[in-house]
Order: C-alpha cells, then sequence, then structure tokens
C-alpha cells in the first residue's frame, strides 16, 4: 500500500467526517476547503502545470483570507509544504482538538489522494469541482441533481451529503415504478462500471443519467481496473519507474487487498500483479465505450448496497423468501420461510463509524420499532453499544452473520 497513514483502525475516522467537519467554524470550513482542493491540485498530473499553478495560487489566497486578522497565514511555500506532511486538523486555524480530522491526513507518504481527501472534496468543499480528478464527478452529481429537482437551476456548487444524494437517486427510480426501482438500485450496486449498451437497456438508469466518463485518475494506457470486492473502478497512480499503482478507493476493500501494480511488458502489453493479499487478479479493460457512477454514488449508493444485495443472495440459497427495499423502502429486506409464521424486518446499516451510527438510531423520528438492524460481522465489537441505543424499543441489533444463522435455523 501507497501509505502506512492508514491502517484498520482509520476506516471509522474518514467515515467520520461529515460529523467532524459540522462542527467546524466558518473560518475552519474555508480553510479546509481550500487544503482540500489544494492538495488535489498538489498530487495531480492532469491538465497544464499553469493551470494547476494557478488554482494552488487561489486555494493559498482563500487559505489566508480564513486566518483574519488574529493569526498569521503561512507563506505559500509552506502551506504546501503542510498539505503534504501536516494532519488535516493541523491545518486549520484554531487547530480544533479532539476531532477525528486531527487523526486523518489530506496526502499519503507517497504524496498521494487518501481516501479521506476525496470523501472531503465532496462532503467539506464548496471549490471541489475545480479540483483535477474528482472535480468532474462532482460537476456530474451536481447536474444529476439539478435535473432531479434537488438543487435550484441557478444554484452554485455546495457541499453534498449521503442523505441528498441517496434521496433524490431513489426518488427518481421510484417514479418509474417499484420493479424499475428495484432493478435499477441493484445494477447500481452490483455493476458501478457498465458498457454503454449494457446501460441503453435501463431506461430509467439512462434517464436518471447516473453514469458518466470514467476520470482521468481511474485509468492509465486507455485501460481500467474493476476492484474484485465492489467493482467500480481503482484509483490509478504512475510511479516514477513507470509502473501504475491501482488500488479501491475503499479503504476497507484496500486494507483486505485489493491493490495491485501494473508494469508495462513488450510482450503483453501491460501486466498486473497483487501488492497484497488478495490474490484475485482482475482484468485490464478497455476505456471506450465503458461508463461508471461518479465517486459519490459510488460511495453512498454501491458500497451500503453490497451487504444488502448479498444477504438477499444468501438468504434466498436458504430457501428464504426475500424482497429487496420493499413499501417504498422502508426498510432494506423483508425476509421470510415458507410455511413459517416469522418475518424479519431488516435495516442494514454499514458504518464504518460505529458511535455515528448509535447517534444516528438515537435520533430516528419514527422510531426503530419491530426493526432488526443488520451490521457487518467485522463491526461485531460494537454490537453492545448499538443495543444499548435500541433497549426498550422493540428492535434488535445483530451482525450479518448472525441473521443468517437464525433465518436458518427458524
Amino acid at each position: 500500500m501507497g501509505s502506512m497513514r492508514y491502517g484498520e483502525d482509520q476506516v471509522s475516522l474518514v467515515a467520520g467526517t461529515a460529523a467532524a467537519v459540522h462542527e467546524l467554524n466558518e473560518e475552519q470550513r474555508a480553510a479546509l476547503d481550500a487544503c482540500v482542493v489544494a492538495a488535489l491540485a498538489l498530487s495531480s498530473g492532469e491538465g497544464e502545470a499553469q493551470g494547476r499553478m494557478r488554482l494552488l495560487m487561489e486555494c493559498h489566497g482563500r487559505y489566508v483570507r480564513s486566518f483574519g486578522v488574529l493569526e498569521q497565514a503561512p507563506s505559500y511555500e509552506v502551506f504546501a509544504d503542510r498539505i503534504r506532511g501536516s494532519r488535516v486538523a493541523d491545518l486549520l486555524p484554531g487547530r480544533p482538538e479532539r476531532s477525528v480530522l486531527g487523526e486523518l491526513w489530506l496526502l499519503d507518504d507517497d504524496g498521494m489522494p487518501s481516501s479521506a481527501l476525496h470523501r472531503l472534496a465532496v462532503e467539506a468543499s464548496e471549490h471541489g469541482h475545480q479540483a483535477p480528478g474528482i472535480g468532474a464527478d462532482i460537476r456530474h452529481l451536481h447536474s444529476l441533481l439539478r435535473a432531479v429537482g434537488m438543487l435550484p437551476a441557478g444554484a452554485g456548487m455546495s457541499r453534498i451529503t449521503g442523505e441528498t444524494v441517496q434521496h433524490a437517486v431513489f426518488r427518481s427510480l421510484r417514479a418509474a415504478g417499484f420493479e424499475a426501482y428495484t432493478r435499477g438500485r441493484e445494477v447500481m450496486v452490483r455493476t458501478p462500471v457498465l458498457t454503454r449498451r449494457e446501460l441503453s437497456r435501463n431506461s430509467a438508469l439512462v434517464e436518471l443519467g447516473a453514469y458518466t466518463g470514467i476520470s482521468p485518475t481511474r485509468q492509465f494506457g486507455g485501460l481500467w481496473a474493476a476492484c474484485p470486492m465492489c467493482g467500480w473502478t481503482m484509483r490509478a497512480a504512475y510511479r516514477p519507474n513507470g509502473a501504475v499503482d491501482l488500488e479501491c478507493e475503499d479503504e476497507r476493500h484496500s486494507l483486505l487487498g485489493a491493490r495491485y501494480r501494473a508494469e508495462p511488458t513488450a510482450a503483453e502489453g501491460w501486466r498486473l500483479a497483487p501488492r497484497g493479499e488478495l490474490r484475485t487478479v482482475p482484468e485490464l479493460r478497455p476505456m471506450e465505450g465503458c461508463v461508471a457512477l461518479p465517486y459519490a454514488l459510488w460511495l453512498w449508493v454501491t458500497l451500503p448496497g453490497l451487504l444488502e444485495v448479498e444477504l438477499r443472495d444468501r438468504l434466498v440459497a436458504l430457501g428464504a423468501q426475500v424482497r429487496l427495499w420493499p413499501f417504498g423502502d422502508a426498510y432494506d429486506l423483508h425476509v421470510a420461510r415458507p410455511g413459517r409464521s416469522r418475518v424479519w424486518r431488516v435495516d442494514v446499516k454499514t458504518w464504518a463509524d460505529p458511535y455515528g451510527l448509535a447517534q444516528k438510531l438515537r435520533e430516528d423520528p419514527e422510531g426503530p420499532g419491530e426493526l432488526c438492524f443488520v451490521v457487518p460481522e467485522h463491526l461485531r465489537g460494537y454490537l453492545p453499544l448499538l443495543r444499548r441505543e435500541v433497549r426498550g424499543s422493540g428492535a434488535r441489533v445483530l451482525t450479518d452473520t448472525d441473521l443468517v444463522a437464525e433465518v436458518e435455523g427458524a
């Protein structure tokens, strides 16, 4: 892996960025915005060098203004050096304490974008659309949100939330009918990259305009490769020796082994080899004719949907009857066993930040009722915390392994 800064304990920190940004004051948010766009410009080879330098100077100007008159802002040289080597919280005026931002970097040890950086470009930046690489994804997403009426026609670029994205996409798909909604949503989960011909067969997704061209940061030599775990395009980073490192944007998938090195060969073109424990080597595919979900749709539709769809498949294999996203998406899975009276109403929660999940359960205005909340097996250690949050409500909290065993034994 390119960076030693991120380990498995960092995954939940990345997931908690939105809450941490919400706690910042206006000046700190402005400084963070400038640092995020500058970090993406510093780490990108996209576009002309002069254009990137103009963007960096603009970011430095916004950064200096965020410090006001009471605190000395650094020079451009110091600003650029700090972005490369400082934790996020240390970049901000007033240096917020006890924030997850104090445990995150914008760039990894090799100067490449961290998983936190891409997430912050969506969740914390008013200028992320200017950033090389992910900026095109953000502009596409804003166009999609305007098209479905979630943003006024004249609205400028703004920070994006997962709730806004999900609501816009799911509302638009539901307008095509329940069957089209279920089929379209499952396609976005199972196949976040499609050929244009495959996409043309799903009129609801064509009308939604969810898929777009693959970002230059996730392609090389006219090729791309899918993460074996989620199917989305892996990030491509050129190395000085001419090789290209490929890595899934999802920190957990990368930690589990979804990272590779592509090396050019005279006889075979590019040859792909594992850099992690995962020995499955994905196929290198040509860019021509392919479209992909932008980053935010992959983050907030594909990733959370993976466990929902996988659970459906595992339970159906046991003989259970399962409906995905029933009753207008009131919850995620409706599970029954033929000839038995017991029913499971399942709401899948995949948040890597269990404390944020606990807060979400606490704030649910409708209450959990008799739902069965299911979290991934790797969050088993947080079951006591989550169960305390729903105590007395009639809801239960299980891992996916627990649910499968329970349905099988019923």
